[in-house]
């Protein structure tokens, strides 16, 4: 049987929605070879002062593990909050959607820079010096990813895939090689009518969540089988620290902040500073380094981070706005 899904990005009024195709294949028939592309080589490059500037729109926010800063990737690059100051790269200010850090790095999809030699869209990408270079994994110039989850380990990725391209069909997918084969994600036992954001776990490779409309929906087999463990809330953003899964939710015309513990499922609200409700949370991010620094951006651009576990919060950037 075939099933459509209607997908949008966080919340009902952010910009785009498209349909997923889920059908009846076998995992086997779902697994398809990749031919791994040559490295792209950037010219100079180095992390700088940032520019003053207003960034219009945040695609993702973490901590890889060979820097120290929360990397924050825009519409016009990455930025770099490290020392009470930010950072921006020199080159490669490439619009980086799906932003996601790993242990020696970042993978990330999108479009590159106006003038780049790179080509239109990135597909899959990854990184290992912090933006200087890419390697193209999967999908070069085919295929972007609003979606996109990559364990800290980087033995993991789902994608959701919008569109057909030469290789698979809409829906969601799963590598366990980096992006050589991708096999598609049964999701049985989901039963909401959208899907969300996709949280895999740092170092437990069958552990994952998703966000959608109708509440938080837990795996422990890779999302074969996936369960609710919330009420019917709208959940917008959500992260694994090794224990816990964070997530965020709008609930009566408020933002809410929790934290579930994953072995025994119980789940804690977690004081944020007051958010509208149209400014929800939209990225967390765990630094898995020392898991007490989290953050999380908004809908407006507002970034928050805490050193403490979530007792007490900085507001790092303000509607986007870097002085």
């Amino acid at each position: 049987m075939t099933i459509s899904i209607r997908i949008k990005k966080h919340l009902t009024f952010l910009a785009f929605g498209f349909a997923i195709v889920a059908s009846g294949c076998s995992a086997d028939e779902q697994k398809h070879p990749l031919k791994k592309e040559e490295p792209v080589v950037s010219g100079t490059f180095e992390l700088k002062k940032a520019a003053p500037q207003r960034l219009e729109q945040i695609y993702g926010l973490g901590y890889p593990g060979n820097d120290t800063g929360l990397y924050i990737a825009s519409h016009e690059g990455l930025k770099v909050y490290s020392n009470g100051g930010w950072l921006e790269g020199t080159s490669q200010k490439h619009e980086y959607m799906g932003f996601q850090a790993t242990e020696d790095g970042f993978m990330a999809s999108g479009h590159p820079e106006k003038g780049s030699d790179l080509k239109d869209p990135l597909g899959l990408v990854y990184s290992q010096d912090k933006g200087a270079t890419l390697e193209n994994l999967a999908f070069y110039s085919e295929s972007n990813f609003y979606f996109l989850s990559v364990s800290y380990n980087g033995k993991v990725i789902y994608i959701i895939n919008q569109e057909k391209n030469s290789q698979i069909e809409p829906g969601v997918f799963i590598s366990k090689n980096e992006g050589k084969t991708w096999e598609q994600v049964q999701l049985n036992g989901l039963d909401a009518d959208t899907l969300g954001m996709i949280a895999a776990h740092p170092t437990n490779n069958s552990l994952m969540a998703m966000s959608t409309k109708s509440g938080i929906f837990f795996s422990n087999d890779q999302g074969k089988n996936m369960n609710k463990f919330t009420d019917p809330i709208m959940s917008t953003a959500l992260a694994f620290s090794e224990d816990n899964l964070y997530y965020s939710s709008v609930e009566n015309n408020k933002v809410l902040f929790y934290k579930m513990n994953i072995h025994t499922l119980e789940a804690e609200q977690i004081s944020i500073p007051f958010l509208s409700y149209d400014n929800p949370i939209t990225f967390i991010s765990v630094n898995y380094k020392d898991q007490n620094t989290l953050s999380f951006a908004t809908y407006l651009n507002d970034v928050y981070e805490s050193s403490d576990g979530g007792q007490n919060w900085k507001l790092v950037l303000k509607n986007g706005r870097i002085e």
